[in-house]
């Protein structure tokens, strides 16, 4: 301290403006290389765990058919990505179904027992585990092991970039002006106040901003990117959570949301709503003696029809083979025997598919509830009232308690 005190004024400006800089320096990179380690751990755990759910809905029909050259396709495809390193694949016994890795010459077994559903971080690897479901029951699992080399590969070029950045600053600190000095960190706070908002409120939707156009500009517009995809694979995610891959009409989860919202609005509001099943007279007729293919272009086209057949306050779903759902809402029982033959109608015209002539019909069971109803008695009633359709000869509708 005493020779502090004998350094020239000028000097003592320059270590006082090195030494703040310097600190400074190191808590801000210091504060940013924690920030950002955590974050992109994070994201690697939901990449490994989006990718995870996306081979788990593809494999859904190999592991239930036991076709392992299909099972090893699928998790050949996550090798893509350099980082990982080997996938497994477990039947609903917990046992390896297939499994594969990135070096043959390197030996590397699959756990025993898969874990539950979810990211495990563990030193210098993760691990992400994804149920396999088949009309929403467990059937296996898939875990994806991954190492954290990229992390630390980021990690040390930072590290670098920052110990560059900090003896330039050294260098330059005592010739620049505090603003300037706020010009160039803002953006990296900006980025970290991003990052803790998007962190806090769950919200991938939200940008940072620059206008630089050097390495900073150039890692926001990264980070952005990185924003970018992983919104649109959660949105990918949602559409195949909640809409029919076939028919693009929603879907049996969705269907049965709806259906409890819809219920419970009848309750408060009074109104009435009603549910419509419906299903295809001898789809199994077509299928089985002209094709699947030729199934599925059937199925299109009824959807597309009962889609294009009811008002605006019905929603067409589809739970499963060639049973498809109508919720109509504020309605009566006139307004529901209108949208029956309407549908009735749209389905009279006769379908041309892959140059055949079919005719197609449909029988419809409804039933109508003031919300007094739960969810599987109202289901219930439609059931029985398409059956009812069905016993009078196909093509026809009727409605539940009515003789």
């Amino acid at each position: 301290m005493m020779e502090f005190r004998k350094l020239k004024i000028k000097t003592k400006l320059i270590v006082v403006v090195l030494l703040t800089s310097t600190i400074g320096l190191l808590f801000t990179g210091a504060g940013v290389l924690t920030l950002d380690r955590v974050k992109q751990k994070e994201i690697l755990a939901e990449e490994m765990s989006i990718l995870a759910r996306v081979i788990a809905s593809r494999s859904a029909a190999a592991l239930s058919f036991r076709d392992q050259a299909r099972a090893k396709d699928n998790l050949t495809s996550l090798l893509v990505r350099e980082s990982v390193e080997f996938a497994c694949m477990y039947d609903m016994n917990k046992a390896v179904f297939a499994s594969v890795q990135r070096k043959p010459d390197v030996t590397l077994t699959c756990p025993d027992q898969p874990r539950e559903p979810g990211e495990y971080f563990y030193e210098g690897y993760l691990e992400a585990y994804q149920a396999i479901e088949l009309n929403g029951l467990a059937i296996g699992s898939v875990m994806v092991h991954t190492s954290l080399i990229d992390l630390d590969r980021r990690l040390q070029s930072q590290l670098l970039v920052s110990v560059g950045i900090l003896g330039l600053s050294l260098i330059t600190a005592f010739l620049m002006t505090q603003s300037l000095q706020r010009a160039i960190y803002k953006p990296i706070v900006d980025l970290g106040d991003v990052a803790n908002k998007i962190t806090e409120h769950n919200n991938f939707s939200i940008r940072a901003s620059t206008t630089n156009k050097d390495e900073v500009g150039d890692a926001i517009n990264a980070f952005n990117s990185m924003l970018n995809k992983i919104e649109a694979d959660k949105e990918e995610l949602t559409r195949l959570a909640y809409y029919d891959p076939l028919t693009k009409l929603a879907n049996r989860r969705m269907f049965s949301e709806r259906l409890v919202f819809a219920l419970e609005n009848a309750r408060r509001s009074g109104e009435r709503m009603g549910l419509i099943f419906l299903d295809l007279d001898k789809f199994k007729v077509v299928n089985d003696e002209l094709g699947h293919d030729i199934g599925d272009l059937l199925l299109k086209s009824a959807a597309k029809r009962l889609e294009a057949s009811l008002p605006a306050n019905a929603t067409a779903f589809r739970l499963g083979g060639d049973e498809f759902t109508v919720l109509q809402v504020g309605v009566s029982e006139k307004d529901l025997e209108d949208t029956a033959q309407t549908i009735l109608k749209e389905f009279a015209e006769p379908l041309i598919l892959a140059g055949k002539q079919l005719s197609i019909s449909s029988s419809i069971g409804i039933a109508i509830s003031d919300g007094n109803d739960n969810v599987s008695s109202i289901m219930k009633s439609a059931d029985i009232a398409l059956y009812q359709a069905k016993d009078a000869g196909r093509s026809n509708y009727k409605i539940f308690g009515e003789n």
